[in-house]
């Protein structure tokens, strides 16, 4: 797996549901000496042994050479659009003949106050949590439960974490301002589902909506673009072209309005998405202090023609000042 991840440039990347079992295997894979690259811990809600875990501080690091580091307690408040299984406030555009109710919406994995419950015990102690959800309304309650939490024990610079934020909708951006959310938004979907997700799931209005990357930006909301392997394969630059281009597999623009420059798109997959680790300080750009964690590449990503950016091919990649894939010959 690490193979796979440093030839796509990538120096960091997360687990986003990590049981004891595979914390373990972790430690283990890191005694041996086999990890390349850096892999933030997330525990997974319900599966991990939580007394494995040496702090609550997301960021800090769980090995002595930060190839390991702590992350947020993840959890899920709904599945997928592609799934039927999104929770949206209203009903999908096309359902297939075994679902016979056309009012069909998805449904949340936890109800409002079981959801308050969780978060609310896991912000009192000091952890930060990601919650996925990718239906607009999985994405109304998991704010209702950041909002409640912040009510009932006000702690600064929380940072929770919407996972994918897929439909979310502007009213919704505004309360992420408001509340310090960060969104982990899954642009290259416009490439991979887009054409499904307007023809099928969620029809041509709300499709074009997905992962509104212009939006956040306008609001100065910090934003990363993440894969999700094995939905999509692990590819920092085809998420950067996701995001400057919105094109479908069948070469359509989908939301050309919801576009973001290259820098920015860029700034998703370094400064930002380090941001949203609690490692600003650490990673996420070429400075003195940091980790010489960095990516060669075949070519400029802000000279090349926008549609060419994905073809750039990864030349070299360091972590830690250690060349770990590739050449600099």
């Amino acid at each position: 797996a690490t193979d796979d991840y440093v030839a796509k440039g990538v120096t960091t990347a997360h687990d986003g549901g990590v049981t004891t079992a595979m914390w373990k295997n972790y430690m283990t894979a890191h005694k041996r000496g086999m990890l390349k690259n850096r892999v933030q811990l997330l525990p997974k809600h319900g599966w991990f042994d939580f007394s494995l875990a040496p702090t609550v501080q997301c960021g800090t690091p769980l090995t002595k050479d930060g190839l390991l580091s702590m992350g947020a307690v993840k959890l899920f408040q709904d599945g997928s659009l592609q799934g039927y299984t999104g929770y949206l406030s209203n009903p999908y555009h096309s359902l297939p003949d075994a679902i016979s109710d056309g009012s069909w919406r998805g449904y949340p994995i936890y109800n409002p106050r079981e959801l308050v419950n969780i978060v609310t015990r896991y912000h009192e102690e000091g952890w930060q949590v990601a919650i996925h959800g990718n239906g607009d309304e999985a994405i109304q309650l998991i704010l209702d439960a950041y909002e409640e939490a912040q009510k009932r024990y006000p702690r600064a610079d929380a940072r929770h974490i919407i996972i994918h934020c897929q439909t979310v909708r502007e009213d919704q951006l505004d309360r992420i301002k408001r509340l310090g959310v960060v969104p982990s938004f899954f642009v290259v979907h416009t490439y991979f589902w887009g054409d499904r997700h307007r023809d099928i799931f969620l029809g041509p209005d709300r499709a074009k909506r997905i992962s509104p990357l212009r939006s956040a930006l306008k609001r100065g909301i910090p934003f990363s673009n993440h894969n999700d392997t094995f939905v999509t394969p692990i590819d920092p630059l085809l998420s950067v072209w996701s995001a400057v281009n919105r094109i479908t597999s069948s070469g359509q623009v989908l939301g050309e309005e919801y576009t973001i420059s290259v820098m920015d798109a860029l700034r998703s997959v370094t400064s930002w998405a380090a941001y949203q680790a609690c490692e600003e300080t650490s990673k996420g750009s070429l400075e003195p202090g940091k980790l010489a964690d960095m990516v060669v590449l075949g070519d400029n990503p802000l000279a090349v023609d926008k549609k060419a950016i994905r073809d750039i091919p990864v030349l070299a990649t360091i972590v830690g000042n250690e060349l770990v894939y590739g050449s600099l010959e």
